[in-house]
């Protein structure tokens, strides 16, 4: 089962002074070094998914211990730096094999155990609806243009919103989860014109959580 993780710079210059949604900037520069050190504790290969600024940060600066890093990300930088779900979902539909991919802010203290690396789809949780999410949705419905068919399904049948947590991702089937980040990619990019209206970071919770829920629901 192959290890990966993604870093996005979204466009940022000086990492450094970044925060990128923690506490401060030191403490994002401590989560990406031991989230990855423990990977490679655990596991002989741990692959990197970044852009030119990520490598400078990651393997120039921290000398962070992967063992193959891909510059591929540097295409995503016309979209919002907000939109950080994005260059995850980029990352997924790169795997030909058998993935599961790390959130940078994921500790992992002991290896997978079989049963979950054997199968079909792996998320972290599942997460049921709060109010949070229904105003989110709210949101999405009186602003946005175009719902994938499969969200637009869930909706008409008045469910609770559930989700999947994405800080742990992958699976076997990535057929599938190729097609799942092709429809993330429609999602937002059929509604670019129209993001202006909404809470930008509110949004990666649906294209990419809800959206897979709404997938293999269906």
């Amino acid at each position: 089962m192959k290890i990966i993780q993604t870093f996005w710079a979204g466009g940022k210059k000086n990492l450094l002074e970044e925060s990128f949604g923690w506490y401060t900037p030191m403490h994002h520069i401590q989560g990406w070094v031991l989230s990855s050190n423990l990977l490679r504790k655990l596991y002989e290969e741990v692959e990197l998914y970044t852009d030119n600024a990520g490598y400078d940060l990651l393997i120039e600066k921290l000398k962070l211990p992967y063992t193959k890093v891909h510059v591929v990300l540097d295409k995503l930088n016309k979209y919002d730096s907000n939109l950080w779900a994005l260059p995850k979902i980029f990352t997924y539909s790169l795997q030909d094999e058998p993935f599961i991919h790390i959130d940078g802010d994921v500790f992992i203290w002991g290896k997978f155990d079989e049963k979950l690396i054997n199968s079909e789809f792996i998320t972290q949780n599942i997460e049921a609806a709060t109010e949070y999410y229904k105003n989110i949705w709210n949101e999405l419905e009186s602003n946005l243009s175009y719902f994938p068919q499969e969200i637009i399904q869930d909706r008409k049948k008045n469910t609770e919103i559930k989700a999947y947590n994405a800080g742990i991702f992958g699976g076997n089937n990535t057929t599938f989860i190729k097609k799942y980040a092709k429809k993330a990619f429609d999602f937002v990019d059929k509604n670019l014109l129209y993001l202006d209206k909404i809470n930008i970071t509110n949004f990666n919770i649906f294209f990419e959580q809800y959206l897979f829920y709404c997938l293999t629901k269906d």
